[in-house]
């Protein structure tokens, strides 16, 4: 029914003698159309002055109902006293706060009778002085997020008058059919004084009705709910009548801090209120998470005191699940149309991205300077394309030097990678490393980085294999393209960003590194920007030039947040352990704050420090790089100076390598002149520290490769001392010290010729020795096709895989439930040399060891050779049977490589002494000569027949039944009983049941496998598990997930 003068109540709500109470009375009494009647619903508590009788207007109805929650519940017990508005048709809701202007009700009762299904009318909200436009209507998305099209100085100038149909509007000024109001419920008891419009807009849509605005009503709102705090008298915590207001409002202005909770709340209760069924339980998980993720985004980025009041929020809406449930349940019995019909009144999410209508406003809401407008955004224009040049330039330069190495690579340290997903990720965070027979501890760093960079592209059929390969090829434009961010920290002007990540990307430690294949280095030389770049602090403004002369622009740049920066120390920590305690020295001297930056990569590698720890001969394994090692030659002291981590392949390499690091040197030792500071001076010496330090901890020897000794790869240390350096002539080269007292040119001002000459020549210098590089190493491999893969394998630098390393036959032996493995021999018998190695995957695998344990193996191999004696009892095992098998093979040797769960042997092509190798092999019982291969000989383990496997049961009477599994686990059925052996190193973290019932541990009769006793068959369960792997899980993954939400949610947030 259309609304008339004669059906209209209207409904003023405060809280007692409001300080604007008989203002709002008095702009009621001057309506040009009167309501029919009026209801003063009084919510004062205990602690506030009840609303005096005496002051109500004649013809007005007092109803007291004491201390109500929220506006809704305020009406609900007005309703059930027999309040006068009860009988009418239409409601008119004020607060104490909102004053109508005279002809508001005559505009909403005209808005009103357009339609018979109108259900409510929202009025044009205005500040209380009437000087600006606060509101018209509610406009938001489907998670409830507010869409501001008004600024916070706009004034009414009719621009909006145009909006008609609206998701919600406010409740300050509500004009709502009774009818529709009982019939969507009323009010949600749960929202207030914030998200109650929104909740019921959506509401009156789904059950048929219109929701609407009248432009020409307007009603002056004070907003007392969003500055008040919700002060701290304990009843107005609860008895706040006022409406909904915009939670866009939010960030950044201290004035609104005190209700932040309330809207937050409000904000995702509408959304867990608004999703469908299914997507509910989901949404929940992810708030769970998003939710602590924002109040560390708030700690990291300034904004501490919104921290607890996200957390308060999330814990709010968890307390309000049961009421969260029963309105949706009430929602649902009212629904008459469905939820598609919203979409059309859904703010789409990618608007709340594009920039507001004030972009050319500054942060105080003042006009910016058109000339300074049009200069920002040539500036943005001419960033970008610059970036695009460097991408390119940067990208041929890695095309040109790894052209051919599509099909894999191999040599230096470079080492393969499980070829499923799932296996990485398993192996990554496990306490149990799947290499050789085995070892307890956590996963090398590298293996959990690789594991959650290859996650994404997983569902995508990328192997963790080819993106690994990616990233070490695209090494070069990917370190360019990180850099150029950070390096807004140092210089505004785009030639000397240009030339700082040209110069950047071409480091000599970074080349290198990707030609030696240290993946770690190149991910370590990547993400060390970043961290710097957050460290330093926040970039200086931009110098344009506007009508007043040269000045700084009014909109701060894009500074590196927190959040990013403890990704990055991620990064940096796994591939290289000894930056953690330095980055958080560092980060300890900027602000005790700043530590929450290490946090993530801290606990993420308590295992590997503890193993590290806990065994002094493993101590080594802090000076070097994460994943595989390689036996190399070492650089000179004078060439480590110059950022170069080994000796140079080629005379050309050494000149282009001692170009570019001579250059940055001289560059920088021109600027410690001009500049003559102390962060000069400190800058400098650092450098040379940095250099000196990596120079001698590249003599720490830290693994076995092959037969020799596997030195430190200190490159990380070298990029430090080579960005240190970079740096210095940075701030030189910007200008900004030499230009402080004196005139300021702005970022397009001319430059002198020579400036200019001289940064030409800089960046045709550093593409020249580039692409020397580049050649030089792309020549260096021309004969890798015509060269064996185990002879390309034993090289320093990597080359393209022109053949497998591993037969199809062994590979498939390895993907089997068996897990067989693969025993590489090589050396010369007839010399009393032969060298075993036992691979689980293509060649040496990223998942066969940790720092730890290959520095470990390097000082066991030590002792060992000193005192002739091998005190590890698997390995003593594994090399006696190799060196036996190939002199004077018995029955006895195969059985005990087949206890290592050796499937088969691999003489690879190429290898030394390879003739006497096969000759000793051919004699074997037990072997079966499979043939030669495009990887070597090979040879299957059979002894008696029985085909080996990583797990066995042995009967009593000498039967041995193989038991499937994978690298880490066993779950399956089992018809055989006796001693079940695990071909592992025996530790007492394996557990073994058989239907639930544990299985005792026994000794092995080899003195090294893991075993138990098997008295029955039947469903067996075989894992290795450790007290403290759940809760590191847990921890590494809450702080991973936090520190990438807070780095999103600031992106977002700009």
């Amino acid at each position: 029914m259309s609304p008339t003068q004669r059906s209209v109540g209207a409904i003023l709500v405060t809280r007692g003698e409001a300080p604007l109470t008989q203002s709002v009375l008095r702009a009621i009494e001057n309506q040009s159309v009167a309501p029919h009647s009026l209801t003063i619903i009084d919510v004062a508590g205990r602690h506030v002055t009840p609303f005096p009788a005496d002051r109500v207007p004649d013809g007005a109805e007092l109803v007291r109902v004491g201390r109500a929650r929220n506006l809704g519940d305020a009406i609900r017990r007005a309703h059930a006293q027999g309040a006068r508005f009860a009988s009418e048709q239409w409601w008119w809701i004020l607060h104490e706060d909102s004053a109508p202007e005279p002809e508001c009700l005559d505009e909403l009762i005209q808005a009103a009778a357009v339609g018979r299904t109108v259900g409510a009318v929202g009025v044009k909200q205005m500040s209380w002085d009437g000087s600006r436009l606060l509101e018209l209507g509610i406009f938001a998305t489907a998670s409830a997020r507010r869409l501001e099209r008004i600024g916070d100085d706009d004034i009414d100038q009719g621009q909006h008058d145009g909006t008609s149909d609206v998701l919600g509007v406010g409740t300050a000024g509500l004009f709502i059919s009774a009818e529709a109001y009982e019939a969507v419920g009323g009010f949600d008891p749960a929202l207030g004084p914030f998200g109650d419009g929104l909740d019921l807009g959506r509401r009156l849509h789904l059950a048929g009705y219109r929701v609407i605005v009248a432009p020409k009503a307007r009603v002056r709102h004070a907003r007392v709910s969003l500055y008040s705090g919700l002060d701290g008298a304990s009843d107005t915590d609860h008895s706040e009548p006022t409406g909904d207001v915009s939670d866009a409002v939010v960030d950044g202005n201290d004035a609104t801090d005190g209700s932040f909770r309330k809207r937050r709340y409000a904000q995702m209760y509408n959304w867990c209120k608004a999703v469908p069924a299914l997507i509910l339980p989901f949404l929940a998980l992810w708030l769970l998470v998003w939710s602590p993720a924002r109040a560390l985004g708030r700690i990291l980025t300034g904004r501490a005191s919104l921290a607890l009041p996200e957390i308060g929020a999330l814990v709010s809406l968890i307390g309000a699940t049961p009421r969260l449930l029963a309105g949706r349940a009430r929602a649902a019995q009212s629904r008459r149309v469905p939820r598609s019909a919203l979409r059309a009144l859904e703010t789409a999410p990618a608007l709340l991205r594009k920039e507001p209508a004030g972009v050319d406003e500054d942060e105080h809401g003042e006009r910016i300077d058109p000339l300074v407008v049009a200069s920002m955004r040539r500036y943005r224009f001419r960033s970008a394309s610059t970036a695009l040049g460097l991408l390119i330039l940067t990208a041929a330069l890695a095309l040109m030097q790894w052209w051919g190495t599509a099909g894999g690579l191999v040599g230096g340290a470079w080492v393969s990678l499980p070829s499923s997903w799932s296996e990485l990720w398993a192996a990554a965070w496990s306490a149990w490393i799947p290499g050789g027979d085995g070892y307890a501890g956590g996963a090398d760093p590298l293996t959990i980085l690789m594991a959650i960079l290859s996650a994404p592209f997983a569902p995508m059929g990328i192997t963790p294999g080819a993106l690994a390969t990616f990233l070490l090829v695209a090494s070069t434009p990917i370190a360019a393209m990180v850099a150029w961010n950070p390096s807004r920290v140092l210089a505004s002007s785009l030639r000397v960003r240009f030339l700082v990540s040209l110069a950047w990307s071409l480091a000599p430690s970074l080349l290198m590194s990707a030609t030696h294949g240290v993946l770690a280095a190149t991910l370590a030389h990547a993400a060390l920007p970043v961290f710097v770049a957050y460290c330093v602090g926040q970039p200086k403004p931009l110098l344009v030039a506007g009508a007043g002369g040269v000045d700084e622009a009014p909109l701060r740049p894009r500074g590196v947040n927190g959040g990013c920066a403890a990704l990055a120390l991620v990064i940096l920590a796994c591939c290289a352990p000894w930056t953690l305690p330095l980055g958080a020295g560092v980060l300890a001297w900027r602000s005790r704050r700043s530590l929450l930056v290490a946090l993530p990569a801290l606990v993420l590698l308590v295992p590997t420090y503890v193993s590290i720890a806990a065994r002094p001969s493993a101590w080594p394994a802090l000076a070097s790089t994460s994943g595989g090692v390689h036996a190399y030659t070492r650089a000179d002291s004078w060439m480590a100076m110059l950022g170069m981590p080994a000796a140079p392949s080629t005379p050309l390499e050494a000149v282009a390598l001692g170009t570019i690091g001579a250059g940055v040197i001289a560059a920088a030792g021109i600027a410690l002149l001009r500049l003559r500071t102390r962060f000069a001076a400190l800058a400098f010496c650092g450098a040379l520290v940095a250099a000196a330090a990596g120079w001698v901890a590249a003599q720490i020897g830290v693994g076995i490769s092959g037969a020799f000794v596997a030195h430190a790869w200190t490159a990380p240390a070298l990029s430090l001392s080579f960005g240190a350096l970079l740096v210095l002539a940075a701030r030189s080269g910007s200008g900004s010290e030499d230009e402080a007292d004196g005139p300021r040119p702005a970022w397009d001002g001319s430059r002198p010729f020579t400036v200019r000459a001289l940064g030409a020549l800089s960046a045709l210098v550093l593409l020249g020795a580039g692409g020397v590089v580049a050649a030089s190493a792309f020549a260096a491999r021309g004969d890798a096709a015509d060269t064996p893969t185990f002879t390309l394998a034993q090289r320093s630098t990597v080359s393209p895989m022109s053949s497998p390393i591993v037969s199809a036959v062994a590979s498939q032996a390895q993907r089997s439930t068996r897990a067989g493995r693969i025993l590489v021999l090589d050396g010369d018998p007839t010399n009393g040399t032969v060298n075993a190695f036992l691979w689980r995957g293509s060649g040496p695998s990223l998942t066969d060891g940790s720092p730890a344990t290959r520095a470990v193996a390097l000082a066991r191999a030590r002792s060992g050779a000193a005192e002739g004696v091998l005190r590890d009892p698997a390995t003593a095992s594994l090399a006696q049977a190799a060196y036996t098998l190939v002199v004077y093979p018995d029955d006895a040797t195969v059985a005990t490589l087949a206890a290592h769960d050796i499937d088969t042997i691999l003489v690879p092509l190429g290898a030394s002494g390879s003739q006497a190798l096969t000759s000793g092999l051919d004699r074997a019982s037990g072997l079966e000569k499979v043939g030669d291969t495009n990887s070597g000989t090979v040879w299957r383990v059979r002894p008696g027949g029985v085909t080996p496997s990583r797990v066995r049961v042995e009967s009593a009477s000498g039967v041995t039944t193989p038991v499937g599994g994978s690298q880490l686990s066993v779950s399956g059925d089992v018809d055989a009983s006796g001693t079940l052996i695990l071909a592992e190193r025996a530790d007492s973290g394996w557990r073994a049941s058989v239907d639930g019932t544990a299985l005792a541990a026994t000794e092995a009769a080899d003195g090294w496998s893991q075993a138990f006793e098997m008295p029955t068959a039947g469903h067996l369960t075989l894992t290795y598990s450790a007290w403290w792997i759940i809760p590191w899980q847990i921890a590494s993954g809450v702080c991973l997930v936090v520190a990438a939400a807070s780095a999103l949610s600031a992106w977002r947030k700009r």
